[in-house]
């Protein structure tokens, strides 16, 4: 979970906050050994069902229930919090890709 495929760096939870879920981008560096990593497959596939699931909430399931408006913003802000700081750290992985660029 959150280990630089290069020196093996086992991210902290803070690291995976701080320097991925705050700050989405398709590369990041390792606070280790400083080398371009990037998130895997799996990891991409997980974040957008997740974000499916809480767009369907916020869009589609809170509106049907007619709550409060008070109530709607403090859930939907819940549920973006959640998804920040628990599912995308807890989520993470990470996989060294070969592009095989052709040099000319």
């Amino acid at each position: 979970m959150g280990t630089c495929p290069f020196c093996k760096h086992q991210w902290t939870y803070k690291e995976k906050v701080l320097g991925y879920s705050l700050k989405p981008r398709t590369r990041i560096k390792c606070p280790e050994c400083k080398s371009y990593i990037e998130p895997s497959t799996l990891t991409i596939i997980y974040d957008y069902i997740a974000i499916l699931l809480v767009a369907a909430f916020v869009f589609v399931l809170i509106p049907i229930w007619h709550l409060s408006i008070n109530v709607s913003i403090t859930l939907s802000a819940l549920l973006l919090i959640a998804y920040l700081f628990l599912f995308l750290p807890f989520t993470l992985r990470f996989k060294k890709y070969d592009y095989n660029i052709k040099k000319r």
